[in-house]
């Protein structure tokens, strides 16, 4: 006699899809125009640069008029936080940090492509103001022509801020996690105030215009709206072609069933 049993109960699971990422954040993304406003905003901070490098438009003179004011006015606190924030958002801890977001993306989601996203949305800002620097080469403010110049950088281009870009970096990955959540705007509120309160310090310590913390956040919203619609349907895609195959294993008919199991046959 034969006893037939009942099929795995893992088969269910096994045969479920993972459901799409950052719903909420799909809803309003809209390809065509998303790309079309981030073609528009990296064209203009590179052809903004170019401008201002030139001398045109009168945007060195208010730099260095507002650079000059902020080296006046420097005072003990204000001094430490800047540098703090200096040294936090550097090459090494900068790293440190967006590797620390990406890793607890994935130990939270266990989704290689929820953790990848977030690490291209905090890196994309601060990898493109680098290339924009090399377009752009504008010099630093002068350390001659300041008060208290709190760091005195070696020759490097100043447009536009890689500090800033990276605070928009990780600012935009927070907010792309909790959009459509209960506490989103709370998140969007602290992460706007921490990204302007970056940009602040960098021209409180005399290593960069205003203008150039300006335009780090614009380049960093303009290559986050042209890169993340494809990267999405990138995802899905991927998850098309993986779909199918878990579908038809799971819904495949198991030709030891019976009707009613436990029941035996001779």
């Amino acid at each position: 006699m034969t006893v037939l049993h009942r099929p795995p109960s893992s088969a269910l699971p096994r045969g479920r899809t993972a459901p799409p990422l950052f719903p909420a954040v799909r809803a309003v993304v809209h390809d065509r125009a998303w790309v079309a406003r981030g073609v528009t905003g990296v064209v203009g901070v590179v052809v903004a640069g170019l401008l201002i490098t030139s001398g045109a438009g009168g945007v060195g003179e208010v730099d260095l008029d507002f650079v000059q004011h902020a080296s006046r006015a420097h005072v003990p606190v204000l001094d430490e936080t800047a540098l703090l924030v200096d040294r936090l958002l550097g090459p090494q801890l900068g790293a440190a940090l967006v590797l620390l977001l990406t890793v607890a993306v994935w130990v939270v989601t266990r989704r290689a492509a929820a953790a990848l996203t977030v690490l291209g949305v905090a890196i994309g800002p601060w990898a493109a103001a680098e290339l924009v620097k090399l377009v752009v080469q504008r010099d630093r403010p002068d350390p001659g022509l300041l008060v208290d110049p709190l760091i005195v950088e070696p020759h490097s281009f100043s447009f536009p801020s890689g500090h800033t870009a990276l605070a928009t970096g990780l600012a935009l990955a927070l907010v792309l996690l909790v959009w459509g959540r209960r506490g989103a705007p709370v998140v969007v509120g602290a992460s706007a105030l921490a990204v302007a309160a970056v940009g602040l310090s960098r021209v409180w310590i005399g290593v960069h215009w205003p203008s150039d913390t300006v335009a780090s956040v614009v380049l960093g919203c303009s290559v986050m709206a042209l890169a993340l619609p494809p990267w999405l349907r990138l995802l899905d895609r991927i998850g098309q072609r993986s779909d199918p195959a878990h579908t038809v294993e799971a819904s495949a008919p198991n030709p030891n069933t019976t009707t009613e199991p436990g029941r035996t046959r001779s």
